[in-house]
């Protein structure tokens, strides 16, 4: 034991000591069960060698230095006793030391104590740790720092494992089973080595799954094929984490994802998930990862009662992508659809898009509120809809073109293709080159103030192949900016299109040009199932 005193004690030496009991340095042998009533002190030095398949239980409050004072193959148990935390240390845990995997003495200190403290330091892991123990606690002392005594890092020493797996691999038998009451809280998830193996099932830097009433807080992850995994999550939370991403990986090109909600695998509820709470998240992107498709958030199979607040991205090519995936889950899409609430997301300088909706069931029901999208120069739109069935609300927001605009690009704000239900009310596009864009859509309400500051080129909004909705524009510029109000193409039916709140000053043809029909005025083309009001 490098030079400490030996001091051998028999287990009834230990037992008969009286309370409370203070061990001074040296090498204090247990050779069986012991079963400590009172409180324990180990004196710095002091060392409790426990032998293989020998347990030693401690009833009172155990008291020693953060260092390794537990060695030997036998266990520890403080977990019916009095004291307040436990520490890794005590098993052998090395911060700041990477030569030495943490690991064993990690899930060691769980197994003996349901409370664990981290310092704020690194500390090494080969391989995942996995925690599946219910009604524990695993507190570090902050997240966001980048450099040593900063913050409580958890660190990977390879390319391939995700760090922390909170959950069991296989989904127990009901949801009653699940592991109750984890609480994460305080830590950075890391890596040493770039990331690496199948791109198909790429690491995590936390893979949460069948929990009941977990709770994850503060916690970042840096440098992972993706940051946060959501999978069976059931009445949970996620509050105030951070995914990001800087550096390749071994496989240029690859995906990536912040946060990944995962409901394509059934587990007899509605959705991937149910109840589950993601309040002031984010993903960011920095430096050159060279990625390929990348993700803030990514909601796919069945997404029910998932609730998304205050979510933000910056340099993501999509903010948020909600892909229902409904023939691949084939009838849970009827319920699995339905309560989803997006509600004020922050999305800053998208690359492609803001937020996705792709390929939902007609029983969909989606709610997004006061959302603010900021396109990059790249972007195709802040909003884009795709095979969206069954209704979707747009209340509020703000959307702003500028960046793109400026630097020749032409997004679109609203985009929605092959899509019904859309509903939109109280939202502004500002600076976007087509603010507004239906493809083939049927059955929708949209509602939108536009603004430019100089000539965009084309009409404010346009709708070619729809049928069964209506258009009200609040067109609103200082100088004409767009070359038609609303643009429709002869093939559009059964619409109205309110004319009331476009300014004939923003639109370079005038009267005329509030409404187009093919290549020509409403007034000379106006077809019988179009309704013109306003005019």
């Amino acid at each position: 034991m490098g030079g400490l005193v030996a001091a051998q004690a028999t287990p009834a030496a230990v037992a008969a000591a009286q309370a409370p009991r203070i061990l001074p340095a040296g090498i204090h042998r247990i050779a069986a069960d012991q079963t400590i009533d009172g409180d324990l002190q180990l004196q710095p030095g002091a060392v409790l060698d426990i032998a293989a398949g020998a347990t030693l239980r401690i009833l009172g409050e155990f008291a020693a230095p953060v260092a390794r004072v537990f060695t030997g193959a036998g266990r520890v148990d403080l977990n019916h006793g009095r004291t307040p935390h436990a520490h890794p240390e005590w098993w052998g845990a090395a911060p700041g030391n990477g030569a030495v995997d943490s690991l064993p003495a990690l899930t060691a200190c769980l197994a003996a104590h349901p409370i664990l403290h981290l310092l704020p330091a690194d500390y090494f892991l080969s391989d995942t740790w996995v925690i599946e123990r219910p009604f524990v606690r695993v507190s570090g002392m902050g997240f966001r720092g980048t450099t040593a005594g900063t913050g409580t890092r958890l660190v990977v020493t390879n390319g391939t494992a995700d760090v922390l797996r909170v959950g069991p691999a296989t989904r127990p038998g009901t949801v009653n089973d699940y592991p109750q009451n984890i609480v994460v809280t305080g830590i950075a998830l890391c890596r040493s080595a770039p990331v690496a193996g199948d791109s198909a099932y790429p690491p995590a830097g936390m893979r949460a799954q069948f929990l009941l009433y977990a709770r994850f807080e503060e916690l970042s992850a840096a440098e992972h094929g993706i940051g946060f995994v959501a999978r069976g999550l059931v009445r949970s939370q996620m509050i105030n984490c951070v995914a990001f991403r800087s550096i390749p990986g071994t496989r240029r090109g690859a995906p990536w994802r912040g946060f990944f909600l995962d409901g394509t695998q059934a587990i007899g509820l509605a959705g991937g998930n149910a109840s589950l709470f993601l309040t002031d998240c984010n993903a960011t992107i920095g430096g050159d990862p060279a990625l390929g498709d990348n993700v803030g958030l990514l909601l796919e199979g069945a997404f029910a009662d998932s609730f998304i607040t205050n979510f933000e991205t910056a340099g993501p090519a999509t903010g948020i992508r909600v892909d229902g995936r409904t023939a691949a889950i084939g009838g849970r899409a009827r319920d699995g659809h339905v309560n989803l609430h997006l509600h004020m997301p922050v999305i800053d300088q998208c690359g492609a898009i803001g937020i996705d909706i792709r390929d939902t069931s007609p029983q969909a029901l989606i709610d997004i509120l006061d959302p603010y999208i900021a396109a990059a120069p790249s972007a195709k739109a802040a909003i884009q809809c795709v095979a969206q069935r069954g209704a979707l609300s747009i209340h509020g927001g703000q959307m702003v073109g500028g960046t793109n605009s400026r630097s020749g690009g032409s997004a679109a704000g609203l985009l929605a293709r092959d899509s019904a239900g859309v509903q939109v009310t109280g939202l502004k596009v500002l600076e976007h080159v087509a603010p507004v864009q239906l493809e083939r859509c049927r059955g929708f309400a949209v509602q939108v103030w536009v603004g430019a500051s100089r000539d965009m080129g084309g009409p404010a909004a346009s709708l070619r192949q729809c049928s069964r909705g209506s258009v009200s524009l609040l067109l609103c510029c200082n100088a004409p900016a767009y070359a038609t109000g609303v643009q429709l193409d002869t093939d559009s039916r059964r619409l109205r299109i309110d004319t009331t709140g476009i300014d004939d000053a923003a639109i370079g043809g005038g009267a005329d040009g509030r409404v187009r029909i093919g290549n020509r005025s409403a007034a000379q083309a106006r077809s019988a199932d179009i309704l013109i009001e306003g005019a």
